[in-house]
């Protein structure tokens, strides 16, 4: 299922979009969307703060409060794996929405021909590379599901796995350490690695390997042996040549 919102101030282009989102999935049937629709900035940050996101967002550019821009530069702050669209009436923001990794800027009023080739570069991340979950067992019974790839680190504290994600941390209730390193090794073999006791470290999430300390993305320090370094450095070096979209940032020698 790929989750799409669309936020326009505009009742008249919220149906319009609403209308062309629906239409192009038809056309792939074995693509499941499922389409939550805000009326304006406020509504979708609402959203937002409260939810795991989307994997497409359709933004309109000019808006009251915040514009378009701005909402993307919230998204892109949560390191989250969306794709996004711009819609607008004017090419001026073109620049600027490109340098925030968008996917397409569409100007209105666009054809069915514009439209459908800024689904198909938003859809195709979704489509020849299927997003790999976990499914993590949250307090009060809550099941929580994370792309894999958004993972960090998960640490054992007392009795429950804390996850930590680019945007949010969690608490596992009910799987051990030992079951979530299985699950993650089935979906990406040799992608998550336990360097010490009581952590399972996702390598693509790697800042630096120090003599005494790996340092993650989001600059938390995970203590390692010191005789360990030279062995972890050369799964990381080798894991990060095998896959060069996830280069090493400070590899000690």
């Amino acid at each position: 299922m790929l989750r799409i919102a669309i936020c326009d101030d505009q009742d008249e282009s919220l149906r319009i979009l609403d209308r062309a989102v629906r239409r192009y999935f038809e056309a792939a049937p074995e693509i499941v969307p499922e389409i939550s629709i805000y009326d304006g900035p406020d509504s979708f940050m609402n959203a937002l703060n409260t939810s795991a996101g989307w994997d497409i967002v359709l933004l309109d550019v000019c808006m009251p409060g915040l514009s378009g821009m701005d909402i993307a530069r919230k998204i892109r702050l949560r390191h989250d794996r969306t794709e996004i669209i711009f819609i607008s009436f004017s090419s001026e923001y073109a620049v600027e929405a490109f340098a925030l990794n968008a996917v397409h800027y569409v100007l209105k009023p666009f054809s069915e021909d514009d439209f459908k080739e800024a689904m198909d570069r938003a859809v195709k991340p979704f489509t020849g590379n299927p997003r790999r979950s976990v499914m993590l067992q949250l307090e009060n019974g809550i099941a929580h599901i994370v792309d894999i790839d958004d993972i960090l680190y998960i640490e054992s504290v007392a009795y429950r796995r804390v996850v930590h994600t680019y945007s949010a941390i969690y608490e596992e209730t009910r799987k051990s350490l030992s079951k979530l390193q299985e699950e993650l090794s089935a979906l990406s073999p040799g992608q998550f690695i336990q360097p010490y006791r009581g952590y399972i470290v996702n390598l693509n999430a790697i800042r630096t390997i120090a003599i005494d300390r790996i340092i993650m993305q989001n600059s938390d320090p995970i203590l390692i042996k010191r005789g360990d370094f030279r062995h972890l450095r050369d799964i990381f070096f080798k894991w990060s040549f095998r896959n060069r979209d996830f280069p090493g940032q400070n590899l000690p020698m």
